[in-house]
């Protein structure tokens, strides 16, 4: 009989593992695990809670943070990206001479500058007041189309033109269209440059490297390159300005802060004059390079520096054309540089006085012991060939006895030959005092003076001889250091300097061309004061004998032309050869008045065939006229 059986939900243990009907997915009786729904525990509830309580302070404080702590902050970031900002150049400081007379002067200079975000085109995408805009700046429509597109593509804010004629500015002002604003700033005008350049230096536009050197620079700035301008760019270059463009509004100005006036140690009637005197000689004899310095011996301040050949500093105002860049950095006779401080040459005969005062120091001599009986050779013995011996011949036969008064007049190379290195029973000073005493009175070493370029002079030594020409030191080197000859190799201011002290009573007084700062109403801001390097390494007694010899130079020697110098004068001739029989170098040195020195000079002219004493003729140029002006210069302690 058949019925309905009621279903059970068990396991039948006799079916094994075979197969599960599908009622008991559902059994979990028989199950290990623990129930699956389980209620969720009270920690994670709290530490959830924590964690969105930190996040909304999180959140608040943040908010707090952005709105109010840094709303300064970001609201400039805000009007930055709304206007933009161009920055203006300062004009530069004046540089005046000891008397407060310009030698350079700030003139104005308009740029035209394009914002590329402001400008208006057409819906074809041509700029339409390109045509009217062209026309005024004389320039092809079309050309300068393509040169704004084409700048465009490097940068948004640009200057399409620089340095306008004032009648294009007039024609712009009041015409300019959007995108386009005059930008006005300076630019340097050198009065007088070619007399001034090779002190004052020059200024051109800033490259990579000086924008990397120093964050101060940006692209449209200029930076001081030689001279002054150089060595004081910090003083000189003042604050920039800055214009701000914004979409629809007049730009907005921040003036820019000129730069500290700088008075120099230069008197202007001083400088033009050696120019003068020295550019005179050169002309007349077809001669184009020398130099000469004048200093304040009682402070080392210059207050003349001339080099030829010179240059014109107001050609960098602009661009160089190639025949400007051919004749400045091309030409051998290299017109930017400076001899006065850079160039290295033999001092010739006006190393005399410093032999001279080391004899002195070391006793070896006494100012009127005869050391030889005439001034026409030398002769040294040859081991290899004894019947041909050395033969040094002085530059003119003189006879009769030579201490240090006549060989001092007279330039007697024999006597210096015999002193330096010694001669038959005369022990002479030899290199190693001789190189001590030059390196005593820092003729190996940069004086410091405070332009760019200043090179070191040379005192050779045997062991320098032997490392670098692996050659053994003769007594001919000797001989030839000692007149000033051979490897010895100085500055022209270095010898101005050496023999400022002799005049001044030994002080060495670091060469200067800077006096001081001042503002607008011309009072000081910064004054630089003299310094003192040091002395010469000779007694007082030692340098008044030298002070004496070198007056008998004028009175009764080889600088008798400045006999008629309204003042005493007190001097040393030199000739240096160049070229063995062929070209020499004229030099004198020289200070005045000799009884209360005032001045000292250094002269140098390169170059010519045969001693004409044409460095002797352009000194008393200036001597005379120095010295019969009607109004002397003040004492010039600065």
């Amino acid at each position: 009989m058949a019925w309905n059986r009621k279903p059970t939900y068990g396991v039948d243990p006799e079916r094994g593992d075979e197969w599960v009907a599908p009622e008991e997915t559902l059994v979990d009786a028989a199950s290990h695990f623990a129930d699956l729904e389980l209620p969720v525990d009270d920690s994670i509830w709290r530490f959830g809670t924590i964690l969105l309580s930190l996040g909304s302070l999180i959140l608040v404080g943040a908010a707090v943070w952005l709105a109010v702590l840094q709303h300064d902050t970001f609201a400039g970031i805000a009007w930055r990206n709304r206007t933009v900002d161009i920055s203006v150049p300062p004009p530069r400081g004046i540089i005046m001479d000891r008397n407060g007379t310009p030698l350079v002067t700030n003139v104005p200079s308009f740029d035209l500058l394009v914002v590329g975000r402001q400008l208006r085109r057409a819906p074809d995408g041509t700029l339409p007041d390109i045509v009217p805009l062209a026309h005024a700046l004389g320039r092809d429509p079309e050309e300068l189309t393509l040169q704004i597109n084409d700048q465009l593509r490097s940068s948004a804010v640009f200057f399409v033109a620089t340095d306008l004629p004032r009648d294009e500015v007039l024609a712009l002002t009041n015409n300019l269209p959007p995108g386009f604003s005059i930008i006005t700033s300076t630019k340097r005008d050198y009065t007088d440059s070619e007399q001034f350049s090779q002190i004052l230096g020059y200024v051109g536009k800033v490259n990579k490297n000086d924008m990397a050197a120093d964050q101060y620079y940006v692209p449209s700035d200029t930076i001081g390159r030689l001279g002054v301008e150089a060595s004081y760019e910090t003083v000189l270059r003042g604050t920039h300005g800055q214009v701000s463009f914004m979409s629809g509004d007049t730009p907005d100005q921040q003036p820019a802060t000129a730069g500290q006036n700088l008075v120099l140690t230069v008197d202007a009637d001083i400088q033009k004059q050696l120019f003068a005197s020295l550019s005179s000689i050169l002309h007349e004899t077809g001669l184009t390079q020398g130099a000469a310095i004048v200093q304040d011996v009682r402070s080392g301040a210059v207050l003349g520096m001339v080099s030829f050949p010179t240059y014109d500093d107001n050609a960098f105002s602009g661009t160089l054309s190639q025949t400007q860049v051919d004749a400045l950095f091309n030409d051998r006779s290299r017109p930017l540089f400076d001899r006065a401080i850079s160039g290295l040459y033999n001092p010739g005969s006006t190393i005399k006085p410093y032999i001279g005062m080391t004899a002195l120091q070391d006793g070896l001599i006494t100012p009127h012991q005869t050391v030889v009986n005439d001034c026409i050779s030398l002769s040294v013995p040859n081991p290899q060939d004894p019947a041909h011996p050395y033969v040094y011949d002085n530059w003119r036969a003189d006879t009769g006895p030579f201490d240090l008064f006549r060989a001092i007049a007279n330039s007697c190379n024999v006597y210096f030959m015999t002193v330096g290195g010694g001669h038959g029973s005369f022990t002479g000073l030899g290199v190693d005092r001789i190189a001590a005493a030059l390196k005593a009175g820092f003729a190996d070493q940069r004086l410091g003076i405070d332009l760019p370029g200043e090179e070191p002079g040379f005192v050779p030594t045997p062991d320098w001889k032997w490392q670098t020409k692996q050659e053994a030191w003769y007594q001919g080197d000797t001989y030839n250091i000692s007149i000033g000859q051979g490897d010895l190799s100085v500055t022209p201011l270095w010898i101005n300097t050496y023999v400022s002290a002799i005049a001044n009573g030994g002080t060495i007084w670091k060469p200067h061309v800077a006096a001081r700062t001042v503002d607008d109403a011309r009072q000081p801001i910064t004054v630089y004061p003299a310094i003192s390097l040091g002395t010469l390494p000779f007694s007082a007694s030692v340098i008044s004998t030298m002070q004496d010899a070198m007056r008998g130079t004028v009175t009764s020697g080889t600088a008798s032309l400045f006999k008629d110098v309204p003042v005493p004068v007190s001097a040393k001739t030199g000739t240096a050869e160049v070229i063995k029989g062929a070209r020499i170098n004229s030099l004198v040195t020289a200070f005045a008045p000799s009884d209360n020195p005032q001045i000292a000079i250094t002269v140098l002219i390169e170059g010519s065939a045969s001693n004409q004493g044409y460095a002797l003729r352009a000194t008393n140029t200036f001597l005379q006229w120095y010295f019969t002006r009607a109004t002397l210069p003040a004492n010039s302690h600065i």
